[in-house]
Protein backbone atom coordinates (compact mmCIF):
# COMPACT_ATOMS: atom_id res chain seq x y z
CA UNK A 1 0.00 0.00 0.00
CA UNK A 2 1.30 3.66 -1.24
CA UNK A 3 0.53 6.48 1.04
CA UNK A 4 0.57 10.17 0.50
CA UNK A 5 3.27 12.06 3.05
CA UNK A 6 3.52 15.73 3.39
CA UNK A 7 6.95 16.41 5.17
CA UNK A 8 7.91 19.59 7.03
CA UNK A 9 11.00 20.16 9.46
CA UNK A 10 10.07 22.46 12.62
CA UNK A 11 12.51 24.21 15.06
CA UNK A 12 13.40 26.58 17.50
CA UNK A 13 15.87 27.75 19.94
CA UNK A 14 13.87 26.55 23.53
CA UNK A 15 10.94 23.92 23.07
CA UNK A 16 8.90 22.93 26.50
CA UNK A 17 6.77 19.81 25.82
CA UNK A 18 5.43 19.26 29.33
CA UNK A 19 5.27 15.52 30.74
CA UNK A 20 1.69 15.07 31.84
CA UNK A 21 3.18 13.99 35.76
CA UNK A 22 5.31 16.88 36.95
CA UNK A 23 3.62 19.99 38.74
CA UNK A 24 5.42 22.43 40.71
CA UNK A 25 9.19 21.46 38.71
CA UNK A 26 7.75 20.80 34.85
CA UNK A 27 9.65 18.41 33.14
CA UNK A 28 9.69 17.96 29.05
CA UNK A 29 9.42 15.44 26.64
CA UNK A 30 12.37 15.17 24.07
CA UNK A 31 10.03 15.54 21.52
CA UNK A 32 6.30 17.10 20.41
CA UNK A 33 3.88 14.64 21.06
CA UNK A 34 1.38 13.49 18.33
CA UNK A 35 -1.23 15.75 20.51
CA UNK A 36 1.08 18.80 19.96
CA UNK A 37 1.77 18.10 16.27
CA UNK A 38 -1.72 18.40 15.79
CA UNK A 39 -2.08 21.94 17.86
CA UNK A 40 1.05 22.71 14.86
CA UNK A 41 -1.04 22.38 12.14
CA UNK A 42 -4.06 23.60 13.42
CA UNK A 43 -2.00 26.68 14.04
CA UNK A 44 -0.91 26.70 10.59
CA UNK A 45 -4.50 26.16 8.95
CA UNK A 46 -6.08 28.98 12.38
CA UNK A 47 -7.87 26.70 13.83
CA UNK A 48 -9.58 27.28 17.27
CA UNK A 49 -8.25 25.05 20.31
CA UNK A 50 -11.80 24.14 20.21
CA UNK A 51 -11.83 22.26 16.71
CA UNK A 52 -8.64 21.52 15.57
CA UNK A 53 -8.56 18.17 17.57
CA UNK A 54 -11.84 16.64 15.93
CA UNK A 55 -10.79 18.42 12.43
CA UNK A 56 -7.24 16.41 12.66
CA UNK A 57 -8.20 12.95 14.19
CA UNK A 58 -7.97 11.45 10.50
CA UNK A 59 -4.70 12.35 10.48
CA UNK A 60 -1.03 10.02 10.88
CA UNK A 61 1.32 11.70 12.32
CA UNK A 62 5.28 11.33 12.36
CA UNK A 63 8.09 12.68 14.06
CA UNK A 64 11.69 12.37 14.18
CA UNK A 65 14.58 14.08 16.03
CA UNK A 66 17.15 16.16 13.83
CA UNK A 67 19.26 17.60 16.16
CA UNK A 68 20.66 16.16 20.09
CA UNK A 69 18.26 16.43 22.91
CA UNK A 70 20.05 19.25 24.86
CA UNK A 71 17.55 20.22 28.62
CA UNK A 72 18.25 22.86 30.78
CA UNK A 73 16.42 24.25 33.26
CA UNK A 74 15.57 28.05 34.09
CA UNK A 75 13.89 29.79 36.48
CA UNK A 76 10.19 31.54 35.41
CA UNK A 77 8.92 33.84 37.69
CA UNK A 78 5.06 33.07 37.57
CA UNK A 79 2.71 36.01 38.88
CA UNK A 80 -0.23 35.41 41.12
CA UNK A 81 -2.91 36.70 38.69
CA UNK A 82 -6.63 36.53 40.74
CA UNK A 83 -7.90 39.42 42.10
CA UNK A 84 -10.29 39.79 44.70
CA UNK A 85 -13.52 38.96 42.69
CA UNK A 86 -12.56 35.99 41.49
CA UNK A 87 -10.81 37.39 38.18
CA UNK A 88 -7.85 37.76 36.29
CA UNK A 89 -5.52 40.61 37.29
CA UNK A 90 -2.27 40.70 36.47
CA UNK A 91 -0.67 42.84 38.99
CA UNK A 92 2.00 42.85 41.35
CA UNK A 93 0.41 45.11 44.21
CA UNK A 94 -0.81 43.31 46.98
CA UNK A 95 -3.86 44.91 48.04
CA UNK A 96 -5.54 43.96 45.12
CA UNK A 97 -4.91 40.30 45.25
CA UNK A 98 -7.75 37.79 46.47
CA UNK A 99 -5.58 36.36 48.65
CA UNK A 100 -3.34 38.05 50.64
CA UNK A 101 -1.60 35.75 52.38
CA UNK A 102 -0.03 34.53 48.84
CA UNK A 103 3.31 36.15 47.20
CA UNK A 104 2.69 37.88 44.50
CA UNK A 105 5.32 35.18 42.46
CA UNK A 106 7.24 32.51 42.27
CA UNK A 107 10.05 31.36 40.57
CA UNK A 108 9.88 27.54 39.44
CA UNK A 109 12.70 25.91 37.74
CA UNK A 110 11.06 24.69 34.37
CA UNK A 111 13.40 22.14 31.65
CA UNK A 112 13.54 23.56 28.87
CA UNK A 113 14.99 21.42 25.08
CA UNK A 114 18.01 23.77 24.07
CA UNK A 115 18.21 23.86 19.96
CA UNK A 116 15.29 21.98 19.28
CA UNK A 117 14.90 20.30 15.66
CA UNK A 118 12.16 17.98 14.42
CA UNK A 119 10.89 16.60 11.56
CA UNK A 120 7.06 16.11 10.92
CA UNK A 121 5.10 13.41 8.66
CA UNK A 122 2.02 13.75 7.34
CA UNK A 123 -0.32 11.62 5.67
CA UNK A 124 -4.34 10.31 6.04
CA UNK A 125 -6.88 13.05 5.54
CA UNK A 126 -6.32 14.44 2.10
CA UNK A 127 -8.37 17.59 2.34
CA UNK A 128 -6.28 18.88 5.41
CA UNK A 129 -3.46 17.60 3.55
CA UNK A 130 -4.39 20.12 0.59
CA UNK A 131 -5.01 22.73 2.74
CA UNK A 132 -1.54 22.18 4.07
CA UNK A 133 0.00 23.22 0.91
CA UNK A 134 -1.36 26.19 0.24
CA UNK A 135 0.81 27.19 3.19
CA UNK A 136 3.66 25.15 4.02
CA UNK A 137 5.53 25.50 0.45
CA UNK A 138 5.33 29.55 1.11
CA UNK A 139 5.93 29.23 5.18
CA UNK A 140 2.69 30.67 5.91
CA UNK A 141 0.76 30.41 9.55
CA UNK A 142 -2.41 31.99 10.35
CA UNK A 143 -0.98 31.47 13.92
CA UNK A 144 2.75 32.33 15.10
CA UNK A 145 4.04 28.82 15.42
CA UNK A 146 5.48 27.72 19.15
CA UNK A 147 7.14 24.76 20.22
CA UNK A 148 5.32 23.96 23.04
CA UNK A 149 4.44 26.83 25.39
CA UNK A 150 4.32 30.17 23.99
CA UNK A 151 7.33 31.77 24.71
CA UNK A 152 8.94 29.13 22.68
CA UNK A 153 8.30 30.27 19.33
CA UNK A 154 9.50 28.32 16.20
CA UNK A 155 10.14 28.13 12.63
CA UNK A 156 9.53 25.68 9.61
CA UNK A 157 10.49 24.72 6.28
CA UNK A 158 8.73 22.76 3.73
CA UNK A 159 10.68 19.31 3.02
CA UNK A 160 8.13 18.28 -0.03
CA UNK A 161 5.38 15.98 -0.44
CA UNK A 162 6.43 11.98 -1.01
CA UNK A 163 4.93 8.50 -1.53
CA UNK A 164 5.53 6.25 1.06
CA UNK A 165 5.23 2.54 0.98
CA UNK A 166 3.87 0.14 3.78
CA UNK A 167 6.04 -2.26 4.79
CA UNK A 168 5.86 -4.92 7.54
CA UNK A 169 9.33 -5.57 9.03
CA UNK A 170 12.73 -3.32 8.64
CA UNK A 171 15.85 -3.31 10.06
CA UNK A 172 16.29 0.79 10.49
CA UNK A 173 14.18 3.75 11.61
CA UNK A 174 14.47 7.49 12.14
CA UNK A 175 11.21 8.04 13.94
CA UNK A 176 9.93 7.98 17.19
CA UNK A 177 8.50 4.31 17.42
CA UNK A 178 6.31 2.27 19.88
CA UNK A 179 8.26 -0.17 21.67
CA UNK A 180 5.25 -2.76 20.83
CA UNK A 181 6.23 -2.25 17.35
CA UNK A 182 9.73 -3.55 18.01
CA UNK A 183 11.02 -6.99 17.86
CA UNK A 184 15.02 -6.21 18.63
CA UNK A 185 17.51 -3.49 19.33
CA UNK A 186 21.13 -3.57 17.56
CA UNK A 187 22.80 -2.25 20.26
CA UNK A 188 26.54 -3.56 18.73
CA UNK A 189 27.46 0.06 18.36
CA UNK A 190 27.24 3.01 20.70
CA UNK A 191 23.89 4.73 20.67
CA UNK A 192 21.54 6.79 22.32
CA UNK A 193 17.90 5.63 23.27
CA UNK A 194 15.81 6.76 25.15
CA UNK A 195 11.69 5.45 26.35
CA UNK A 196 9.23 7.78 27.02
CA UNK A 197 5.39 7.74 27.98
CA UNK A 198 3.67 10.35 25.82
CA UNK A 199 -0.18 11.16 24.62
CA UNK A 200 -0.69 9.83 21.15
CA UNK A 201 -4.89 10.65 20.88
CA UNK A 202 -7.25 13.02 22.83
CA UNK A 203 -11.40 13.34 22.39
CA UNK A 204 -12.61 16.48 21.25
CA UNK A 205 -12.84 17.19 24.80
CA UNK A 206 -9.30 17.52 24.92
CA UNK A 207 -8.94 14.69 27.47
CA UNK A 208 -6.08 11.95 26.58
CA UNK A 209 -7.51 8.50 25.61
CA UNK A 210 -4.05 6.96 24.32
CA UNK A 211 -0.55 6.86 25.62
CA UNK A 212 2.44 4.95 23.84
CA UNK A 213 5.48 4.25 25.19
CA UNK A 214 7.88 5.14 22.20
CA UNK A 215 11.49 4.41 21.67
CA UNK A 216 13.85 7.51 20.04
CA UNK A 217 17.22 8.49 19.34
CA UNK A 218 18.52 11.03 21.19
CA UNK A 219 21.25 12.57 19.09
CA UNK A 220 18.86 12.28 15.98
CA UNK A 221 20.61 9.55 14.01
CA UNK A 222 18.42 6.62 12.87
CA UNK A 223 19.03 3.03 14.33
CA UNK A 224 18.74 -0.46 14.08
CA UNK A 225 16.57 -3.77 14.66
CA UNK A 226 13.83 -5.00 13.72
CA UNK A 227 10.58 -2.63 13.47
CA UNK A 228 6.86 -3.71 12.02
CA UNK A 229 4.34 -1.82 10.53
CA UNK A 230 6.55 1.62 9.18
CA UNK A 231 6.73 3.83 6.37
CA UNK A 232 9.55 3.83 3.91
CA UNK A 233 10.14 6.99 2.23
CA UNK A 234 12.59 5.90 -0.26
CA UNK A 235 13.13 9.78 -1.82
CA UNK A 236 13.86 10.69 1.84
CA UNK A 237 15.85 7.36 2.24
CA UNK A 238 13.98 7.31 5.60
CA UNK A 239 11.65 4.63 7.35
CA UNK A 240 9.69 6.06 10.09
CA UNK A 241 6.67 5.14 11.95
CA UNK A 242 2.92 7.14 11.49
CA UNK A 243 0.81 7.56 14.98
CA UNK A 244 -2.76 7.23 13.17
CA UNK A 245 -6.53 6.75 13.94
CA UNK A 246 -5.72 3.07 14.52
CA UNK A 247 -3.63 4.06 17.52
CA UNK A 248 -6.88 5.15 19.76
Amino acid sequence: MVYRVVVFDIWGEFAHFRRFFTTSSPLSFSFPPPTTVRGIVGAILGLSKDEYIEATNRLNIGISVLSPVKKIRLGLNFVFTKGKDGKFEPTLLGYRKGNQSKAPRTQVQVEFLKDAKYRIYLSGNGNLLDALLKYLPYNKTEYTLSLGTSECLANYKFVGEFEAEFIRKTDTIRSVIPATNIENLDIEKPVRLAKEKVPVFMNPNRVTIKYENVVLETTGKEFKGIFRDVLSVKELGENIYMFGISSQ
